[in-house]
């Protein structure tokens, strides 16, 4: 996952606005696979999480680090539609409108990170500086959050 990667990122640069993001985005995360892992045990059904293997990516800027963590997203995005998929063919309707609330969710974190992967795109452009871009990014992130 990409938030392990942060860390060494956030040392070299410590971008608050990004800091802030990654930390909202992890919380997110977490409370989403809670939410998966009660409803499995509500089904009946006994979740097993098995290690992943830890990617050595190294990431120099701000857009590569947004950019890895979109592509995680649309991976999400992905897998929550096949299994959607795979619970409307068998006709598994709660199972179905619980992939359907998770894929709204999803759906609203997608806004926030597409959002701020667009503002790094456009500060490079116009050459700001990563402090100026992380400032701005928190800016964007503390208004989302009220």
């Amino acid at each position: 996952m990409v938030f392990h990667h942060v860390n060494r990122f956030n040392d070299r640069v410590s971008p608050n606005g990004t800091a802030t993001f990654f930390r909202s985005q992890a919380q997110s995360n977490v409370t989403h696979m809670m939410r998966v892992f009660d409803f499995m045990k509500h089904v009946g059904a006994n979740p097993i999480v098995k290690a992943i293997d830890m990617m050595e990516d190294d990431y120099s800027c701000l857009e590569e680090l947004f950019q890895k963590t979109l592509e995680e997203y649309e991976q999400r995005c992905t897998t929550l539609n096949r299994l959607a998929d795979e619970a409307k063919a068998q006709k598994d309707s709660t199972t179905l409108h619980f992939l359907q609330d998770m894929g709204k969710e999803q759906q609203q974190d997608g806004v926030l990170l597409k959002t701020l992967a667009a503002e790094i795109h456009n500060a490079k452009c116009a050459g700001l500086c990563p402090e100026q871009t992380d400032r701005h990014l928190l800016d964007i992130v503390n208004y989302q959050h009220h």
